[in-house]
């Protein structure tokens, strides 16, 4: 975690994390959870669909199944999450998707950060997982590699 809620803000306005990701981030001791307590534009709602949380749940574990059902009936523009099969999961449900990744391009578009490799470097030293072509590939698109 590198605490960049600062782009999050900046970038989206306003985010709705289910109560399972709520749960997940805000944990006492974890890094970062008392800056995410205090984000006003961070808000915490249920995920009312027990049963497809449930069955998501054979695919995905909890903060993620508990996310795309919050996205579907909140019908939100995009679903922010990095991990992969949550992703193709929740594409094949019709929603958008956007990881760390975009996140951090979107940003340098903006012209909000002027570099993401920086972060990136961070991102991974705090056990962030990127293949090695992903992240050149990134990079270069970028301009940045």
């Amino acid at each position: 975690m590198i605490c960049r809620l600062d782009l999050l803000k900046k970038l989206f306005k306003e985010i709705v994390v289910p109560e399972a990701v709520w749960k997940e981030v805000t944990v006492e001791g974890k890094p970062g959870h008392e800056k995410i307590l205090r984000a006003e534009f961070i808000h915490v709602k249920k995920a009312c669909n027990r049963r497809l949380i449930a069955f998501l749940e054979e695919f995905v574990d909890e903060g993620e199944a508990e996310a795309i059902v919050l996205a579907l009936e909140l019908n939100a523009d995009l679903l922010l999450v990095d991990d992969r099969d949550a992703r193709d999961l929740a594409k094949k449900l019709g929603l958008q998707v956007m990881g760390t990744l975009g996140v951090l391009a979107l940003a340098k578009h903006m012209g909000l950060i002027q570099e993401v490799k920086p972060i990136i470097d961070k991102l991974i030293k705090s056990d962030f997982w990127i293949s090695k072509r992903i992240l050149k590939e990134f990079l270069k698109e970028l301009g940045e590699y």
